[in-house]
């Protein structure tokens, strides 16, 4: 017995000087994408969000966020592909690592990095900052829809007006079938930034350019067509599994957002023929159309 205790003592002394990846099945994996959100002079969510290469997304919510404490969930690996990227294809590695002119005070800083072939770049903006790339601010929020931290934070991140007041917006959700899902979001200096979330040609976010006349003649027909005088929902689902599509114009004088389910046949004909006219405007189809 006293051979057979001396003998379990050995095995288990090499067991422990064995390395951890000798020990353990667990996959490999590597920090691909992090979002930090630091404090602001009033309620901003406190958090952090880590999403490895095999899917894992790791959250710290830190203060006014629903769960304070570390929580773990998960993506398919190629969402995270797909993240790394967009990023890559919206000029990320180009930008400079910081933006911190405290232009207005009392906002936000958010850090993000991402590693693309074992080279991470990291990039600070201070919310305040004019000087970062619209296309930044989107980029940031599209980690938080992607990782879904809303389910923690409690906070909805805008795909559609995440940097400076936009003039018109437009939101294709999901539905039951390969419907594409995406956002626009119209500038009135004719910036156009589009977010392609799933079943389209690009995922990521892309900043692309029309015309001022083009939005200007637009916002102008909007209203024309009595856009603000037409309810905020149209929801009924008499037809289900349709998508969901949300519009919004902001004026001078007026804002109005309105929620349209493409199965409410009470929804007025205009507002279909908005939302295409939207799409036309901007050629979305360079980047929905699967296939083009």
């Amino acid at each position: 017995m006293r051979k057979l205790s001396i003998l379990l003592e050995i095995i288990a002394l090499a067991l422990l000087a064995l390395p951890a990846a000798a020990q353990t099945s667990t996959p490999d994996r590597q920090v691909a994408v992090t979002l930090e959100r630091t404090p602001c002079f009033g309620a901003c969510p406190v958090y952090t969000v880590t999403i490895y290469t095999d899917g894992t997304v790791v959250y710290n919510g830190e203060r006014f966020v629903d769960v304070e404490s570390e929580q773990t969930g998960s993506i398919d690996p190629s969402e995270v592909d797909q993240l790394v990227a967009g990023f890559e294809a919206a000029g990320y590695f180009d930008w400079n690592d910081e933006y911190t002119e405290m232009h207005i005070s009392d906002l936000p800083t958010i850090t993000t990095s991402v590693t693309r072939d074992g080279v991470t770049k990291s990039i600070t903006r201070y919310a305040g900052d004019s000087s970062a790339p619209i296309a930044l601010p989107y980029l940031e929020n599209w980690i938080d829809v992607t990782a879904y931290t809303q389910q923690w934070t409690g906070k909805t991140s805008s795909l559609t007006n995440a940097s400076g007041s936009t003039l018109i917006t437009l939101e294709r959700q999901a539905c039951f079938g390969m419907c594409p899902i995406y956002t626009l979001s119209l500038y009135e200096d004719g910036t156009v930034v589009y977010v392609g979330i799933k079943n389209v040609a690009v995922t990521g976010v892309q900043v692309g350019q029309v015309d001022v006349g083009v939005v200007t003649m637009l916002s102008q027909m909007m209203t024309a067509t009595g856009y603000f005088d037409w309810q905020d929902e149209y929801t009924t689902m008499t037809i289900t599994d349709q998508p969901t599509v949300i519009t919004s114009l902001s004026t001078a004088e007026n804002y109005k957002q309105i929620t349209r389910y493409d199965g409410d046949a009470n929804a007025p004909v205009g507002l279909t023929w908005i939302e295409e006219r939207i799409d036309l405007a901007v050629n979305s189809a360079q980047w929905v159309k699967l296939g083009a």
